[in-house]
């Protein structure tokens, strides 16, 4: 498959979510498998192999131990090109990287290999307080605003760009707290201050919140389907266009969420158990950089 073929999935795939409202769920749960992925490779993974779980290129897999087996079709995904070249107002300074266009690249799905067992630990849709101990880490060590717990009436949470903090509603469960709280994390990358606050359109914001939070919870484990497919239908008032729009968005919030986890589990235990299944792919993120340079 070309980069030309994989653009052309990308652009039915987008279709699809324009046209079939019910594909959000299908798009955010694959999501929530590939956070590290653009929106448009999301597309194509799901589009080729709706089912994969882990995908890595041939010899990504290899240095984990794992070997693709014979006859297995890749994955065909959008990888960047980039050419370095030297600042011409700056020629002493060491090259800078520019991205020049996109190439069509293969991964497999762990499906698609064999090999001893990673050890990863597979989410599990749960409910009531299982997280309860992850929810005070993820407070404690990785948030950058202060959460703090009240008796709110109506919502489950709160982000207040004027006060700069979070409050969650005290007697919910747990996990429904730590759902509540990627949603209002979501909140603070993107309504940082009382003004964009006061021009932000609702709708799209609590869209764009939800699906991070969803994004984010499915990824540790929890799965909020039940409640999140009904949220945000409800904001984006049955339009598939209003969940469509917030893609861009959605992967900027979850980019910086997972980098503020990731780099609190060097020092939290308890976050690194919940995001471990994330860390096999930094062996292909190594692989894609190593091609690149060539």
């Amino acid at each position: 498959m070309t980069a030309q073929d994989a653009q052309s999935l990308v652009d039915q795939g987008i279709q699809q979510l324009i046209e079939e409202p019910q594909a959000w769920a299908q798009w955010a749960s694959t999501y929530a498998r590939f956070t590290q992925y653009s929106p448009g490779n999301v597309l194509l993974i799901m589009s080729q192999k709706p089912d994969a779980s882990m995908v890595a290129g041939y010899h990504a897999w290899q240095a984990l131990g794992r070997q693709v087996q014979k006859g297995e079709h890749g994955i065909t995904i959008l990888a960047p090109m980039v050419k370095k070249e030297p600042d011409p107002e700056h020629p002493k300074d060491p090259p800078k990287a520019r991205l020049v266009g996109f190439r069509a690249a293969t991964v497999f799905d762990i499906a698609q290999t064999q090999g001893p067992a990673l050890n990863l630990p597979h989410p599990q849709a749960l409910t009531g307080n299982h997280l309860h101990d992850l929810l005070q880490h993820v407070i404690q060590s990785a948030v950058p605003v202060p959460v703090t717990f009240a008796k709110l009436a109506e919502a489950y949470g709160v982000w207040s760009p004027v006060e700069q903090r979070i409050q969650l509603k005290d007697d919910a469960a747990p996990n429904h707290q730590l759902k509540t709280l990627f949603h209002e994390w979501s909140h603070s990358i993107g309504v940082q201050t009382p003004e964009q606050a006061a021009h932000r359109h609702v709708g799209i914001e609590e869209v764009t919140a939800e699906t991070t939070a969803f994004i984010l919870a499915k990824s540790v484990g929890l799965d909020t389907a039940q409640y999140s497919q009904g949220y945000v239908a409800s904001w984006s008032k049955g339009d598939p266009k209003a969940v469509l729009a917030v893609q861009t968005a959605v992967a900027q919030r979850v980019h910086a969420i997972t980098q503020a986890l990731q780099a609190a589990a060097q020092q939290d235990p308890v976050i690194a158990q919940a995001i471990q299944r994330w860390q096999p792919v930094k062996a292909q993120r190594a692989e894609a950089a190593l091609e690149l340079s060539r």
